[in-house]
């Protein structure tokens, strides 16, 4: 089962952000995979998480730090506004983090996964990538 499928990921007007939004829905479907696992008493599943929520956390900084430099390099007007969303979240990612390493409670981490964060990562795409893509893409269509 997928807990994202890639139908359910919205496309946007840039290349850079739709490959790097497919990749983050990848990890989210890994952890799901390594959640389940774990539940279900698989010790060696249990090892993976902290690596790719590590993992997780830096591709969201990449990327976060890809789209502010496109926002700022067209004078995105709401630029402020998106980049205090990527900072909200990249804390949320971190905290996450560190409830797992102090108890690994896989309960926990499976509601944030759930009910939280994939559900932030869609209407995010939606919404605030969808008007930056189609922004930033007005200014130059060769954005990699």
């Amino acid at each position: 089962m997928t807990l994202l499928k890639r139908e359910q990921i919205p496309v946007v007007g840039l290349d850079f952000m739709n490959h790097d939004h497919a990749a983050a829905a990848e990890q989210i479907n890994q952890l799901d995979q390594l959640i389940r696992q774990t539940q279900k008493g698989d010790k060696a599943s249990q090892q993976q998480i902290e690596p790719l929520l590590k993992e997780i956390y830096a591709h969201s900084k990449h990327h976060f730090a890809h789209e502010e430099a496109e926002m700022k390099r067209v004078n995105f007007p709401a630029y402020e506004c998106h980049k205090g969303e990527h900072e909200r979240v990249l804390e949320e990612l971190t905290q996450i983090l560190l409830q797992w390493q102090k108890n690994q409670n896989s309960e926990l981490l499976n509601d944030f996964l759930k009910t939280t964060l994939c559900h932030w990562l869609v209407n995010h795409i939606s919404t605030m990538d969808n008007v930056t893509a189609m922004f930033v893409g007005r200014y130059d269509h060769s954005v990699a």
